[in-house]
Formats: structure tokens, sequence, C-alpha cells
């Protein structure tokens, strides 16, 4: 037996140890003691275990912008996960790509994943086909730039639609073990800004609004409520 199969072994026990039969949780309870003496497993160690993480694909490599960092961090938010910009090596191991790792209490982070993934999907087709319909003869900075506020009021509607998780104590303290265990180097970093030049409107924002409303995501595996994820 290695030290993550005993770990999953005395999670399975202190569970047991709450039995109501009092024979069945005090041997559940030795044999969990047993375990962590036997492999020197202390109680940090059990938290973080009960937590996970999954990570999606960024369309920036380094420094991402700030209306998909604002959608990954509404999704992180209405499962109850934590938020890092993590750059790692594709599956190729050809290149270096950026993406969002989200950290939480299974099953959260692989639905938090899922619905990440479709929202952004969905984004990236609303926004060329802003574009193509609004911005055609915007010269490339501004086309740029106001492109960015049409995604940020897609992202607002998307936020207004959803609602945040309320975690318990005991998913809190899994989540920060685990953060301990894995990521305390992480440290804050501000997210990519292109300002419109010239005269602002914030007619791209409204239209951006209006059609984030339209959004639709079918729940993924493990999800326990659909109402979270926008129109079904």
């Amino acid at each position: 037996m290695d030290k993550k199969t005993a770990i999953e072994k005395i999670r399975k026990c202190l569970a047991l140890s709450k039995s109501s039969e009092p024979h069945e949780a005090a041997a559940a309870l030795r044999q969990a003691q047993k375990l962590m003496e036997q492999f020197g497993i202390e109680h940090p160690e059990l938290l973080a275990a009960g937590a996970s993480e999954e990570w999606s694909k960024s369309a920036a490599a380094r420094r991402p912008v700030r209306y998909e960092v604002a959608l990954a961090g509404v999704v992180a938010d209405v499962y109850g996960c934590e938020l890092m910009f993590i750059r790692r090596l594709n599956d190729a191991c050809t290149d270096i790509v950026g993406g969002y790792m989200f950290i939480g209490v299974s099953p959260a982070p692989e639905v938090a994943k899922y619905t990440f993934d479709v929202f952004a999907r969905q984004l990236r087709v609303a926004r060329r086909d802003y574009i193509q319909a609004k911005l055609r003869r915007c010269g490339p900075k501004n086309k740029t730039a106001r492109a960015d506020e049409f995604c940020e009021g897609w992202v607002c509607a998307i936020r207004e639609q959803m609602h945040d998780a309320v975690r318990t104590d005991e998913q809190t303290a899994m989540i920060d073990a685990y953060m301990r265990a894995n990521h305390a180097a992480a440290r804050k970093f501000e997210p990519r800004t292109r300002e419109v030049a010239g005269r602002r409107s914030t007619d791209d924002h409204w239209n951006g609004v209006e059609q984030g409303r339209t959004a639709v995501v079918r729940p993924g595996v493990g999800a326990s409520d659909s109402r979270r994820l926008g129109h079904v």
C-alpha cells in the first residue's frame, strides 16, 4: 500500500468512526490511527486529500485579458472553487500554454472546468460575430478594445444568472490545506486590459449583456443544481 492509498483508507475509516454503532466507530478510529502512524500521515495531509484540481486552457499563454479572467472567476465562485492562472507544457510537450486551475472539493473542480470550457467557446463565437456585424470599420486597436468591452458585458450577464456556492467549514479547511500543500508560492497578478482610444460608448458593453443572457450550459456530470447553469 502506498501513501496515497493509505490516505484514502484513513478518510474512509474516519467517516466510519462517526457511526452510531460504538464498536464499529471505535474499530474504525483505531484503524485510522494505526495507518496514520504507519505511514507518518498528519492531519493537514488528510485535509488536503479531500480537495482536487482541474485545469482548463486559456486563450493566453502568459497574461490573460480581463474579461476571460472574470469569466473564470464567476465559474469558480459558482462552484466554491479557488482559482489560479497556471502555465504548463501542452499535451504534445512542444510549447508552454496558460490556463485556469479550479481547486475545490470533488466534483466541483470537474464541473467548473466543464462549465468554463462551454462558456468560453460560446464567448469566442459571440465575440467573432460581433466584430463581423458591428466593428468591421474600426481600426485594429479600437476593434480589439471594443470587442473586449462587449465580452465584459457578456460576462456580466453570466454573473447575473448564476449563484455563488456556500462552502462548508470542512470544505474550506480542505481547500486551504490543499493550497498550502500544493500552491504555497502562488501570487496575485493583474490581467491585461485594452482601452478604447478617443470617445467611448457603453453600447458595446450593453450589447454584450444582451447576448450573454442567451448563453446556454448543459449540466455536467456531478452538477447538483442546474439552476446555477443559466438557461437549460
